[in-house]
Parts: C-alpha cells; sequence; structure tokens
C-alpha cells in the first residue's frame, strides 16, 4: 500500500485536508487513517515532509505558500536540499503532480466551558497567526507558535499550560480533539494557501490552462551568473514568480524560483529551460503541473 505523507497530526490540520483534494483531482491514492490499512505518515513540520516521503515513498502534500504572507520557506529549501542527493532532474526520484489554491477558514477554538473573555492566549502555526493577526492583535492575548494548527488544537485539548488558550485551525481539528468552536472565521480576510501533490515519477503530471514549475539550481558563482540564468524565462515571455535562496557555504548560494506557464506557453518554457541549462551548474524541475482552485 502507498505511503501518504502530510503535516500532521493525522486528521487534524489543512494539510491532510488538502491531501484528500489533491487525490481526488490527480488520481493519487486515498489516505486511510484507521484500522491495519492505515498508511498516513504524519510530519513533523512542513519541511519534513520530502525527507518522509524520500523515506517511505508514496504520495504527500506540502503546503508552499499563503495568500497573507506569501512563500512558505520551510519547504522551499527542503526542496533545495534535493540537490545535496540528486544532481539532475532525472536522478530525482520525486516529482509534482499538481497543485491546488484552498480556500481555509481558520477557526477558534477552545475548551468547553473557556469563554473569549477568559482566554490567556492564541496558540498556532506562524503562517495561521499571519493570517488572523489584525483579529488576534485585537484580543492583546499573548501568541506562541508551532509547528502545526493540529498540535495547537491537541495542546489546548490535552496540556494543562493550555488549558485557557485557543488554538485556530481546522474545524476537523476542534472535532477530533472535543473542542468548542469560538469563531468559525478568525481570519482577517481571504485566506488561500497552495499545496503541492508530490508522488513517484510514474504518476501522470496534470497539466491545464494554468500551471507553474518550480526549478531548484546552483548557479556560478561569478558576476551576473545567477541574472544569465534567469533571462531565458523574460526571453520567453515567462512570469518568474518567486526566488528564494539558500546559503550552501563559502559565500555561495542554491536558489529555488516558481515560474507561471500558461497552456499556451508550454512550449516557450522548454525553450527557455534549453538555454537554462546552459547557464546553471546543475539544476532539478519539477512540472510544469497544473494549478487548480478551490
Amino acid at each position: 500500500m502507498e505511503k501518504i505523507t502530510f503535516l500532521g497530526p493525522v486528521g487534524a490540520t489543512f494539510s491532510h485536508d488538502a491531501y484528500d483534494v489533491l487525490a481526488g483531482i490527480y488520481g493519487a491514492p486515498k489516505a486511510i487513517i484507521e484500522g491495519e490499512r492505515a498508511n498516513c505518515i504524519p510530519a513533523s513540520s512542513n519541511g519534513e515532509v520530502l525527507k518522509l516521503i524520500l523515506e517511505h515513498g508514496g504520495y504527500g502534500a506540502i503546503a508552499m505558500e499563503t495568500l497573507a504572507e506569501g512563500r512558505v520557506a520551510e519547504p522551499l529549501e527542503s526542496f533545495i536540499d534535493l540537490l545535496k542527493l540528486f544532481k539532475k532532474t532525472d536522478k530525482c526520484p520525486l516529482q509534482v503532480i499538481g497543485a491546488v489554491k484552498m480556500r481555509l477558514h481558520f477557526c477558534r477554538m477552545a475548551r468547553k466551558g473557556v469563554s473569549p473573555d477568559s482566554l490567556r492566549g492564541i496558540i498556532a502555526h506562524g503562517k495561521s497567526l499571519g493570517a488572523c493577526k489584525g483579529k488576534v492583535a485585537l484580543t492583546r492575548l499573548e501568541t506562541k507558535e508551532v509547528k502545526s494548527n493540529g498540535e495547537a488544537a491537541r495542546l489546548v485539548a490535552e496540556s494543562d499550560e493550555y488549558a485557557a488558550w485557543a488554538a485556530l485551525g481546522p474545524k476537523f481539528a476542534a472535532e477530533r480533539y472535543g473542542l468548542q468552536i469560538l469563531d468559525e472565521a478568525f481570519e482577517d480576510g481571504e485566506a488561500v494557501t497552495t499545496f503541492f501533490l508530490l508522488g513517484p515519477k510514474e504518476h501522470k503530471v496534470s497539466v491545464g490552462r494554468e500551471n507553474r514549475a518550480l526549478i531548484v539550481f546552483a548557479a556560478p558563482h561569478k558576476p551576473g551568473g545567477l541574472v544569465r540564468s534567469l533571462i531565458p524565462f523574460e526571453e520567453e515571455g515567462l512570469n518568474l514568480i518567486q526566488i528564494h535562496s539558500v546559503h550552501v557555504g563559502n559565500h555561495t548560494y542554491n536558489f529555488a524560483i516558481e515560474v507561471e506557464v500558461k497552456e499556451d506557453q508550454l512550449g516557450s518554457f522548454e525553450k527557455a529551460m534549453k538555454s537554462f541549462g546552459d547557464h546553471v551548474e546543475e539544476f532539478i524541475t519539477f512540472g510544469p503541473f497544473g494549478v487548480v482552485e478551490r
């Protein structure tokens, strides 16, 4: 049975919900959470998802960016770290099969009997606190970041230290841990997170009207090295939507970029990649893959 990896705890995070949505869209195996056939491997952080998929195989979902606060650095850096293991695309056993932009509602939840006026703090994943920062600020309460919203809900439900705190997270986390929902949508405005579906090379990658490519690479450590590697995308009219760098020692950096690729730009992307490959030392390409909205 294929293993399924996402940010845990199981049944209590947006990443688990996102995997189910992605699996339905792109034909990946179902996540089975109970009984002898359970196949879920919960990650303790977004940055651990790739590592666990490499270790156990199978599929997984990973949160990559939020509307409120942009990219999530931890998973991007885990993609960049793949360059340490695999120098070329065909050597990497993973691929991004597709992506979904999901609108999320951050519930504010607390133990039964705890009123909003008696709360002492709010605990959640850092990106969740960011999506709700205006309303959080109005409470004037202490805040604490944890690795996942499911873990926040668990701590509120089970830890004496957080008995009078509220957690932010999905509605089903409240259901799992027996918490009451104080607010069903505590976010400041529209909250959208983009999740990638990861899987083995044998799975067909879907493309559509809207697509993306994620490329991790090492540019030559010399004047203009990074600039020359990016020019091919501009020459082919492709929109570079983000770039992220990680220091790898001796004043050198590896990079991750994401490129928008419309359905009628797939050929242009191939041309850009041929030129790009001549200007970098090593790279791994994920995509282009489809991005849909839910």
